[in-house]
């Protein structure tokens, strides 16, 4: 009987594997962009100020929609209009942004599974920018490559 019970499991651990390859990196759905260190979410509804890293609540869910080529946009939850993109504002190290969908660099690729282990995320075309790291209470670009964000499904 207890074999039973686990079979389920492993083969949702394998179709999760299956499903982390670098043409999909998360399914279609709502996650929460969680510092892995911190535990802090990456929060929407600040605009051109965006970035803002805070407690996990109501502003914290981001809908990832898949794109072909293996990049996903990031659309806050309450205004799908409006996706995490660059920010205009010319400032360093390059700062994120709320703003309408593909009107700046707001395709994102994520490197390394996206089953609650850590990831990276850096604008696609432009990584030259760095990856999004967290910096004081923002997540800016920057960073490394280090794997500092966990997507965390929510819906």
């Amino acid at each position: 009987m207890r074999i039973r019970s686990i079979l389920p499991l492993a083969a949702s651990a394998v179709a999760v594997v299956a499903l982390s390859t670098p043409a999909q990196a998360v399914d279609n759905g709502y996650y929460l962009i969680q510092n892995a260190e911190s535990g802090q979410c990456l929060n929407s509804g600040g605009g051109v100020f965006a970035g803002e890293l805070g407690d996990c609540g109501r502003h914290s869910a981001w809908h990832a929609i898949n794109l072909p080529g293996g990049s996903v946009q990031f659309r806050e939850a309450n205004d799908e209009s409006r996706c995490l993109a660059l920010s205009p504002l010319k400032i360093y190290p390059p700062a994120v942004a709320e703003r309408e969908c593909d009107a700046s660099p707001d395709r994102w690729l994520i490197d390394g599974p996206s089953n609650g282990v850590g990831v990276a995320l850096s604008l696609d075309g432009a990584s030259n920018l760095g990856t999004l790291t967290p910096q004081d209470d923002r997540a800016r670009l920057g960073g490394q490559g280090e794997h500092e964000w966990v997507l965390v499904r929510v819906g």
